[in-house]
């Protein structure tokens, strides 16, 4: 049944993503699913490029080790200095820089679509007025589902673009990519890609199955976040943590909260695999 899956979507979530990368890992000791096309959006574009490559392992190992000496997510001591505030998005890109060496990219190539997307502010609203009003949608992320978000999203004027990963001709611009649909002020810089103001992706659409083709396709998708319930819709398959997890998406501290993630997606990935056998046997 893995092998039919067509289209893969991921939510995004910074390290909340790692769940992903554990769950994942079962279900190619299982079967590798080999999806056409991907849908995913800030972190978990990273986690896309990782399966694509077959480095998910080696990626979770990357980034505990480039976190492993962070001893704080801000530096209010650096106010005034020259070092950055947040380490975050220095530590991102070195992370990716390590996973995706020049090889990593020309793999990407001959695999599967991956697309990233990217929430674009409005000409009306260009430069840091953009950022302010992007920062605001993030604090009402949690009304995602709501008309009145909606509607607000459509009256600030941002807009959807997906960019495909097969774009990028280097390790280099593969992190601009991911680091640019993840752009959070005042966590990350403002970030600009192709020349244009770039910010989170999941400011618009954190479940990004917009992106999907529109030739239907068994579709599975994969969340960062326990939900109760998901609007269900015809060949979807949705997964997700079995567990509320208490962990900030952009804590770069403990590592040990990345193998608590990683872990709990794994036992996820053997719960599904599982209940997949239930069903055939019944």
């Amino acid at each position: 049944m893995l092998e039919q899956v067509k289209h893969l979507v991921l939510e995004g979530g910074g390290i909340k993503c790692t769940w992903q990368a554990g769950f994942i890992s079962v279900l190619n000791e299982e079967s590798c699913i080999r999806p056409d096309f991907i849908s995913s959006v800030s972190a978990s574009s990273a986690i896309a490029c990782a399966m694509t490559t077959g480095r998910l392992e080696w990626a979770i190992e990357c980034f505990k080790a480039c976190i492993a000496n962070n001893k704080k997510n801000i530096y209010l001591s650096n106010l005034f200095g020259d070092r950055p505030v947040f380490p975050h998005a220095a530590i991102y890109r070195e992370t990716l820089i390590r996973i995706f060496d020049q090889p990593a990219i020309e793999a990407l190539y001959s695999g599967p679509e991956i697309h990233v997307l990217l929430t674009r502010t409005s000409s009306s609203l260009p430069g840091y007025p953009g950022i302010l009003a992007g920062l605001a949608m993030c604090a009402l992320k949690g009304q995602a589902e709501s008309e009145f978000y909606r509607e607000l999203d459509a009256r600030v004027g941002f807009s959807k673009e997906f960019v495909s990963v097969k774009k990028c001709r280097t390790p280099a611009e593969l992190a601009d990519l991911v680091l640019a649909s993840s752009c959070t002020p005042p966590v990350t810089p403002l970030y600009s890609l192709d020349g244009r103001i770039a910010l989170d992706g999941g400011l618009v659409e954190n479940v990004p199955v917009s992106g999907l083709p529109e030739e239907p396709g068994p579709t599975l998708v994969l969340l960062a976040r326990k939900r109760n319930q998901m609007n269900a819709r015809p060949g979807f398959v949705y997964a997700g943590p079995s567990e509320y997890v208490n962990v900030a998406s952009w804590d770069y501290t403990d590592p040990t909260k990345i193998d608590y993630l990683y872990g709990l997606g794994r036992r996820d990935g053997y719960t599904f695999l599982g209940n997949i056998v239930g069903k055939l046997i019944n």
